[in-house]
């Protein structure tokens, strides 16, 4: 894993209490660089605005707001 999609799992879990908060549930919100760059309420929406600020790399973090996401999570093939 990059230590960039790393700082974006920490400030994701630094800021998850307040996601719900901020935002209604199930919006999506994306971080890059540590922060909050861009939500929407659809990931089409989402997908469309980081195309525009050029964040739409694989690093960047998405999730929704409202959602409790395991802290792991086991793939098995």
């Amino acid at each position: 894993m990059t230590s960039k999609r790393e700082k974006n799992q920490a400030a994701f879990r630094n800021a998850k209490q307040g996601l719900s908060d901020r935002f209604p549930s199930g919006h999506f919100v994306a971080f890059d660089d540590g922060q909050i760059v861009a939500d929407a309420t659809t990931f089409d929406e989402l997908s469309a605005a980081l195309g525009a600020i050029g964040k739409d790399g694989p690093d960047v973090f998405v999730v929704q707001a409202g959602i409790d996401y395991p802290d792991e999570v086991f793939i098995l093939l």
